[in-house]
Order: C-alpha cells, then structure tokens, then sequence
C-alpha cells in the first residue's frame, strides 16, 4: 500500500468518523440518565458546584467536561452530547496512529471501530462509557507497549488513563483487575524493564495524581471526595452483585451482540484461536487477556444494561481483526470482511438514524418516548414568559432539560394534583392524574414518557 493511498484511508476514516458521530445528534429524544447529567452539568454552570456522591452518578470527569460543553456551545442537545462524540471520535482516529503491527491491520481496526453499532450508538450518547472506553483502550495499549519495548516511554499516558478511568466510573475495578492480570502472565518480561527513568516514574505519578486529586476534591472546593472516591468501589460492587431492577442472565451480553455484531462476534472466536495457537506474541497475549476477562466479567455479574457492552465491543473488535489477519485464504478473508461490513453498516444506519428510541432497537433502553417531544412543543406553543409549571410526578427526567430556561418547580410523593391558580401549567403522572379531580376550565392532553409512564399536561383555557 502506497504512502498516498494510506493518507486517503485515514483521512477518509476521520471524516467519516466525524460525520457519523456529530450528524443529527437531536435525531433521538434524551434518555433520563442523559437528563440527570445534564443537571449537575448545569449546576457547576450555574455555580452551584459538584460534590462526588459514592451513591450514585459516578466520577467527576464527565460533568465537569459537559460543564465545558455547554460553556462554550451553550445549553442544547448538541452540547450534551458532544463530549461523547468527540471521544468516539478519538478512539476511532487514535489507532490509525499507533504502531502498525504485523498481528492486526490497524486501518480494518479503525474502520470496525468506526462503524460498530454499539459504539457509534453510545457515541452519540450523553453518558460516561464513551471516555471510560477510550481511556481502557489507551491504558492496555500503553501498558502492552510498556511490556513490549522493555522501557518506561508509554508510562505518563499508563498514568493519564488509568488517573481517567478512576475519575470516570468505578467499574474501574474491574479494568484494574485485568490489567493486573495482563502484569502477572507477563512477570517475566516485567522484570526485564529498565525502571532507572527516574523523570518518568515521578512525572508519571505527579500527572496521575493531579487528575485524581483535582477532579474528586472538584478543584479544591470539596476535599470530602477523596474520602468518598474510596467508598464508591464499595457501594457499586453490592450494587453489581445484588440491585434489583437490571439484573439479566448471563448470556444477555451475547445476544445483544448477536443482533447487531454478529459477523464480529464469529471474527473474535478466530481471533481468540490464533492468540491461543501464538502466545509468545505479548501483544496479542494481552489482548486475548482483556476480551476474555472483560466478557466473562461483565457476564457473570447480574446487573446489566446495554450501553456496558461497549466495554465488550472494543476488545471483540480487535479479536476480530486479528481473526482476519489470521485467515489463511486472502480471498476467503475479503469476502467474509465484505459480509461482515455489510452488516455493521446496515444496523449502524438502523439504530443510530432510523429507529433511534423505539422499542425494536435493543440499544434504547427504557428509552424516553418520542411523544415526549410533542408534550414540550405543545408547552412550548402556549408558555409565555414568567408562567409557572409545576411537574406533579416522581418520574420526569429528562423534561428539566427540555424546560431548562422555564420556571419549573417539582412534587412527587402525592396521591393526587389540586389544580389552582398558583402554577399556569401541571405535567401529572398518569396515576396521580387519574385520582386528581380536573376543575372546570381546564384541559388536559395525555403523552407517553416511556412505555411504564404516561404524564398528563394540564392547563387553564385561555
């Protein structure tokens, strides 16, 4: 392959990449967690600060980023996800520029990266998997490098991932524990490493912990979150194992990607042979290393919910493109490449522009209805500035985004909505609507949040 043609790969590679992560990002209504980010985003836009909570809505990283966003790109769905596709962006551009290996064709991987369609999807996704992936995949590389070169060049950006990862999600755990596995099978080639780069090991550890330091005590205004980015570990790992709510088989994650990646999935299982047959390869040894643990771990435990299978996604496509280079029949390889391209295609297409929330598109999960949408224009058609809406319902996100700029003000835990005049507009949740008495002059339109919940818009004839 010519230098010439190669440049048009990648630079073919990054427009795309662009395009397909950027394109239509308001196409699909906000999920509710997409919601609640938002919200603590716009609290730190607001002033209002950030405080870690190990309880839930996991690291720092993330809102501070939206906060960003939405300072520089103001409030709107584009900024709320923007962040996100940026980092889908990276991961797929970021191999294109790494060392060529003779294990794996770094273009095809690139490629694959580009139109999987989990990865695309939670690309375009206002949630922490996005940067948490990429950060995984620097630090296995970086670590994989380190191992292989024998030297501490690749150690700042081990420390920059593994500091990202911390600061994102405490599933971090788990890419601790696979990266402690990947030194142990390698103990032998570790101890041949020169670690007499003073320089790197201290810049290394200064860069790690001022990330660390910075984003859980949030630039200093709350040293609590050192305390308590501890306690995180504890409380996610009892909800991991026992939360009620997303717990699913085992085999779930499997027939997720059966679905929408199955040619992938077939790949990865050939990958994973040729790793097995060449195990003094230390590259393809730790990539083996990382599918295989990371799909077995996220199997066995019992909480599960689509957008984690990223975490599958990422190392199973590069199984794949192992698999590939290891096919011995360079036509049999084209062709199945071929198929395999196809597929992802057409389901890239499906999920991420076509049916983005509905209910046949296993990605969107509990997924805000569409209906959602006509509730705010209709609101939207009547609101005058200054009026007052009160949302009598404990299930409403992602609505305080879409009321962002309106006076809005919230009651749940009630049996039933007393409709006066002190608020111009109510949303009720069905079953509160449904034991509520509706005075005269009022009228009422009927909207589905998700499939379990229907809000009812109230307000006076004018």
């Amino acid at each position: 392959m010519r230098k010439l043609n190669r440049n048009h790969i990648i630079i073919g590679i990054i427009i795309l990449a662009i395009i397909s992560r950027l394109i239509f990002l308001d196409i699909r209504p906000l999920h509710h967690d997409e919601g609640v980010n938002y919200f603590f985003a716009d609290n730190i836009l607001e002033g209002r600060g950030f405080a870690y909570d190990p309880l839930n809505y996991h690291g720092p990283s993330y809102f501070f980023i939206l906060f960003l966003s939405f300072f520089l790109l103001g409030v709107n769905e584009f900024a709320l996800r923007f962040p996100s596709a940026i980092f889908g962006i990276a991961l797929v551009i970021i191999p294109l520029f790494l060392k060529n290996r003779r294990s794996y064709n770094k273009y095809l991987f690139s490629s694959l990266l580009l139109i999987s369609p989990s990865l695309l999807y939670y690309s375009r996704y206002s949630i922490h998997e996005s940067l948490f992936i990429l950060a995984g995949f620097l630090g296995v590389y970086s670590l994989t490098t380190i191992i292989e070169s024998k030297n501490l060049e690749q150690l700042p950006l081990f420390a920059l991932s593994l500091a990202l990862l911390l600061v994102t999600k405490e599933t971090t755990i788990i890419m601790g524990f696979i990266m402690a596995v990947i030194v142990a099978v390698n103990y032998k080639e570790i101890s041949d490493i020169d670690f007499n780069d003073r320089k790197k090991i201290w810049a290394s550890i200064v860069l790690f912990l001022l990330i660390y330091i910075v984003l859980f005590t949030s630039f200093f205004s709350n040293f609590s979150g050192l305390k308590n980015s501890f306690n995180g570990y504890l409380s996610w790992t009892e909800r991991g194992l026992n939360e009620p709510g997303h717990q699913k088989p085992f085999y779930y994650y499997i027939e997720l990607i059966a679905q929408y990646e199955f040619p992938l999935l077939l790949l990865s299982l050939v990958g994973l042979w040729a790793c097995i047959k060449d195990r003094r390869n230390i590259f393809m040894r730790n990539m083996a290393i990382w599918f295989v643990f990371i799909f077995l771990i996220y199997s066995f435990i019992g909480y599960k919910t689509p957008w984690l299978v990223v975490n599958i996604t990422l190392p199973m496509i590069m199984m794949a493109v192992i698999g590939i280079r290891h096919i011995p029949n360079r036509k049999i390889s084209i062709a199945i490449t071929g198929v395999a391209v196809i597929y992802l295609v057409f389901f890239s297409i499906y999920v991420n522009y076509v049916h983005t929330w509905q209910s046949d598109n296993y990605f969107a999960y509990v997924h805000t209805d569409g209906d959602i949408l006509n509730l705010i224009k209709d609101l939207e058609g009547q609101y005058k500035s200054g009026e007052r809406i009160l949302i009598v319902s404990d299930s409403y996100w992602p609505l305080p985004f879409y009321l962002d700029n309106k006076n809005v003000e919230y009651l749940d835990k009630v049996e039933r909505a007393e409709f006066g005049n002190e608020y111009d507009y109510y949303i009720v949740k069905g079953d509160i609507f449904s034991n509520s008495i509706l005075p005269d002059g009022y009228r009422y339109r009927e909207y589905k949040l998700r499939d379990d919940v229907k809000l009812d818009l109230v307000y006076k004839i004018k």
